[in-house]
Protein backbone atom coordinates (compact mmCIF):
# COMPACT_ATOMS: atom_id res chain seq x y z
CA UNK A 1 0.00 0.00 0.00
CA UNK A 2 1.10 3.76 -0.74
CA UNK A 3 2.57 5.68 2.46
CA UNK A 4 0.73 8.56 2.85
CA UNK A 5 2.50 11.57 1.98
CA UNK A 6 4.02 13.79 5.02
CA UNK A 7 2.12 16.95 5.47
CA UNK A 8 4.81 20.02 4.76
CA UNK A 9 4.51 22.51 7.96
CA UNK A 10 2.12 20.74 9.89
CA UNK A 11 2.50 22.06 13.40
CA UNK A 12 0.81 21.07 16.53
CA UNK A 13 -0.20 24.49 17.57
CA UNK A 14 -1.14 25.98 14.14
CA UNK A 15 -4.40 27.30 12.84
CA UNK A 16 -7.20 25.00 12.53
CA UNK A 17 -7.95 26.23 9.22
CA UNK A 18 -4.11 25.94 8.56
CA UNK A 19 -3.97 22.42 8.90
CA UNK A 20 -6.96 22.08 7.37
CA UNK A 21 -5.61 23.51 4.31
CA UNK A 22 -1.84 22.01 4.59
CA UNK A 23 -3.84 18.22 4.91
CA UNK A 24 -6.91 18.43 2.58
CA UNK A 25 -4.34 20.07 -0.35
CA UNK A 26 -1.84 17.13 0.41
CA UNK A 27 -4.25 14.50 0.30
CA UNK A 28 -5.71 16.25 -2.71
CA UNK A 29 -2.36 16.17 -4.86
CA UNK A 30 -1.41 12.55 -3.11
CA UNK A 31 -4.46 10.97 -5.01
CA UNK A 32 -4.38 12.39 -8.07
CA UNK A 33 -0.91 11.26 -8.43
CA UNK A 34 -2.04 8.64 -9.31
CA UNK A 35 -4.31 9.64 -11.84
CA UNK A 36 -2.28 8.90 -15.06
CA UNK A 37 -1.34 5.47 -13.39
CA UNK A 38 -4.79 4.66 -12.80
CA UNK A 39 -6.21 5.26 -16.33
CA UNK A 40 -3.42 3.75 -17.30
CA UNK A 41 -4.29 0.29 -16.16
CA UNK A 42 -1.38 -1.50 -16.42
CA UNK A 43 -0.96 -1.80 -12.61
CA UNK A 44 -3.69 -2.60 -10.09
CA UNK A 45 -1.43 -1.42 -7.56
CA UNK A 46 -1.85 2.26 -9.23
CA UNK A 47 -5.35 1.86 -8.84
CA UNK A 48 -5.18 0.64 -5.45
CA UNK A 49 -2.78 3.50 -4.30
CA UNK A 50 -5.55 6.01 -5.40
CA UNK A 51 -7.61 4.60 -3.91
CA UNK A 52 -6.47 4.02 -0.66
CA UNK A 53 -5.00 8.40 -1.28
CA UNK A 54 -8.43 9.02 -2.26
CA UNK A 55 -9.84 7.81 1.64
CA UNK A 56 -6.79 9.33 3.60
CA UNK A 57 -8.88 12.62 1.59
CA UNK A 58 -12.41 12.12 2.51
CA UNK A 59 -11.31 11.16 6.23
CA UNK A 60 -9.60 14.38 5.90
CA UNK A 61 -12.45 16.46 4.86
CA UNK A 62 -14.22 14.46 7.79
CA UNK A 63 -11.82 15.60 10.18
CA UNK A 64 -11.58 19.36 9.10
CA UNK A 65 -15.54 19.95 8.08
CA UNK A 66 -15.54 22.75 10.50
CA UNK A 67 -12.56 25.05 8.61
CA UNK A 68 -15.57 25.69 5.97
CA UNK A 69 -18.94 26.65 5.04
CA UNK A 70 -20.97 23.77 5.24
CA UNK A 71 -23.43 24.42 1.74
CA UNK A 72 -20.70 25.54 -0.15
CA UNK A 73 -18.39 22.34 1.44
CA UNK A 74 -20.60 19.09 0.77
CA UNK A 75 -20.53 19.69 -3.37
CA UNK A 76 -17.00 18.82 -2.51
CA UNK A 77 -17.23 15.88 -0.21
CA UNK A 78 -19.96 14.23 -2.52
CA UNK A 79 -17.47 14.44 -5.49
CA UNK A 80 -14.69 13.08 -3.28
CA UNK A 81 -17.13 10.25 -2.07
CA UNK A 82 -17.68 9.66 -6.08
CA UNK A 83 -14.24 9.42 -6.79
CA UNK A 84 -13.89 6.43 -3.81
CA UNK A 85 -16.65 4.59 -4.67
CA UNK A 86 -15.78 4.59 -8.33
CA UNK A 87 -12.38 3.46 -7.76
CA UNK A 88 -13.81 1.20 -4.85
CA UNK A 89 -15.86 -0.29 -7.14
CA UNK A 90 -12.78 -1.16 -9.49
CA UNK A 91 -10.34 -2.33 -6.32
CA UNK A 92 -12.99 -4.70 -5.33
CA UNK A 93 -13.18 -6.43 -8.76
CA UNK A 94 -9.23 -6.73 -8.53
CA UNK A 95 -8.63 -8.07 -5.22
CA UNK A 96 -12.04 -10.67 -6.30
CA UNK A 97 -9.74 -11.87 -8.94
CA UNK A 98 -6.60 -12.10 -7.28
CA UNK A 99 -8.28 -14.20 -4.19
CA UNK A 100 -10.00 -16.61 -6.90
CA UNK A 101 -6.46 -17.23 -8.47
CA UNK A 102 -4.99 -17.98 -5.39
CA UNK A 103 -8.02 -20.28 -4.30
CA UNK A 104 -7.87 -21.93 -8.17
CA UNK A 105 -4.28 -22.92 -7.63
CA UNK A 106 -5.18 -25.09 -4.49
CA UNK A 107 -8.42 -26.18 -5.48
CA UNK A 108 -9.18 -30.00 -5.80
CA UNK A 109 -9.02 -30.32 -10.01
CA UNK A 110 -12.97 -30.49 -10.14
CA UNK A 111 -13.06 -27.44 -8.70
CA UNK A 112 -11.26 -25.48 -11.13
CA UNK A 113 -13.44 -24.97 -13.68
CA UNK A 114 -15.70 -23.14 -11.31
CA UNK A 115 -13.21 -21.14 -10.20
CA UNK A 116 -11.87 -20.43 -13.33
CA UNK A 117 -15.20 -19.10 -14.84
CA UNK A 118 -15.80 -16.41 -12.00
CA UNK A 119 -12.63 -15.17 -12.61
CA UNK A 120 -13.52 -15.00 -16.33
CA UNK A 121 -16.81 -13.13 -15.02
CA UNK A 122 -14.82 -11.07 -12.48
CA UNK A 123 -12.17 -10.42 -15.71
CA UNK A 124 -15.46 -9.35 -17.78
CA UNK A 125 -16.86 -6.88 -15.06
CA UNK A 126 -13.62 -5.57 -14.04
CA UNK A 127 -13.10 -4.20 -17.86
CA UNK A 128 -16.58 -2.80 -17.87
CA UNK A 129 -14.88 -0.58 -15.03
CA UNK A 130 -11.88 1.01 -16.91
CA UNK A 131 -14.39 3.66 -19.19
CA UNK A 132 -16.51 4.60 -16.16
CA UNK A 133 -12.69 5.34 -14.05
CA UNK A 134 -11.96 7.23 -17.64
CA UNK A 135 -15.48 8.98 -17.87
CA UNK A 136 -15.22 9.66 -14.37
CA UNK A 137 -11.82 11.76 -14.60
CA UNK A 138 -12.64 13.30 -18.02
CA UNK A 139 -15.29 14.53 -16.58
CA UNK A 140 -13.82 16.30 -13.35
CA UNK A 141 -10.96 17.57 -15.81
CA UNK A 142 -13.66 18.96 -18.49
CA UNK A 143 -15.85 20.69 -14.88
CA UNK A 144 -12.49 22.12 -13.54
CA UNK A 145 -12.88 20.47 -10.54
CA UNK A 146 -9.34 20.33 -9.67
CA UNK A 147 -8.69 23.34 -10.17
CA UNK A 148 -12.01 24.53 -8.42
CA UNK A 149 -11.34 22.44 -5.38
CA UNK A 150 -7.82 23.63 -4.94
CA UNK A 151 -9.52 27.38 -4.95
CA UNK A 152 -12.27 26.55 -2.95
CA UNK A 153 -9.64 25.13 -0.21
CA UNK A 154 -7.54 27.99 -0.68
CA UNK A 155 -9.99 30.61 -0.19
CA UNK A 156 -10.89 29.13 3.08
CA UNK A 157 -7.94 28.00 4.44
CA UNK A 158 -5.00 30.71 3.14
CA UNK A 159 -3.17 27.57 2.00
CA UNK A 160 -1.51 27.34 -1.67
CA UNK A 161 0.37 24.57 -3.53
CA UNK A 162 3.56 26.71 -2.84
CA UNK A 163 2.72 26.62 0.89
CA UNK A 164 3.30 22.97 0.36
CA UNK A 165 6.48 22.90 -1.37
CA UNK A 166 5.06 19.72 -3.10
CA UNK A 167 6.48 18.16 -6.33
CA UNK A 168 3.92 16.27 -8.53
CA UNK A 169 6.29 13.09 -7.57
CA UNK A 170 4.71 9.91 -5.58
CA UNK A 171 6.61 10.17 -2.69
CA UNK A 172 5.30 14.23 -1.95
CA UNK A 173 9.35 15.47 -1.13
Amino acid sequence: MAKAWPVPGLRRRMRFRDAAGRVILTRWYEMMSYEEGTLLGEDIEELHAMRVSSRRLRSALDAFEGAFPPKRFRPYVRQVKRITDVLGDARDLDVAIERLRAMADDAAPDERPGLYGLIDRSHRERRLQDPVIAELFADLHRRGFPREFERFVTKHTGVRRKDLALAKRRDGA
